[in-house]
């Protein structure tokens, strides 16, 4: 793809472009500043889009590197001058329209999951460790719900401000992912 047709592919994804220097882009919309950068002559593109400081993202390494692993398709998690990165990468060459609007639409997934999906998988796998542990203790799913909301009502889960509502709808969604978590890791494969 020459620089022609990628500049009026990136304007026809909506948002305001601005060329900030001959090859290179920035794409912002309403939610998100995206930059692109090329290099003809080494024959590359690269689209990125900042997600969160680095210093916020380094407890989830793990699973940003697994996610970039097993998740993001075309795209990739990187750090790079203190910014965690969603990170587009293609040969400016054979890149097509259809491939940078999927893109675009990856980055704009990473972006606004932001660091709550890493969170997430990092809360899946200390559960699974808890039910793993509980399980060969002997505890029961009930013995673990008891767990859970003690741990809530000593704040370690969820605020001690909350309302009584909210704090029931939260401990309603901590037990529902606690029992899936219980019957996928005790249950055995058929």
């Amino acid at each position: 793809m020459d620089l022609s047709n990628l500049q009026t592919t990136l304007a026809s994804a909506g948002g305001t472009l601005t060329e900030v220097a001959p090859g290179q882009w920035q794409l912002e919309s309403e939610h998100s500043r995206l930059l692109v950068l090329t290099n003809p002559e080494r024959d590359w593109l690269r689209m990125m889009v900042p997600i969160a400081p680095e210093q916020e993202a380094l407890p989830f390494a793990k699973e940003l590197l697994q996610a970039s692993f097993d998740r993001t398709r075309e795209t990739r998690f990187a750090l790079q001058e203190g910014v965690l990165w969603g990170m587009y990468q293609h040969r400016l060459s054979t890149v097509t329209g259809d491939d940078l609007l999927a893109a675009l639409q990856q980055l704009e997934t990473l972006r606004a999951g932001g660091l709550q999906t890493a969170f997430d998988d990092l809360i899946e796998t200390k559960m699974r460790q808890i039910v793993a542990v509980l399980s060969e203790q002997g505890k029961s799913l009930e013995d673990a719900f008891q767990t859970l909301e003690r741990l809530y009502e000593e704040g370690v889960l969820g605020s001690m401000q909350a309302s009584r509502e909210d704090r029931e709808s939260m401990l309603q969604a901590w037990r529902a992912k606690l029992s899936r978590i219980w019957q996928e890791t005790l249950t055995p494969p058929n």
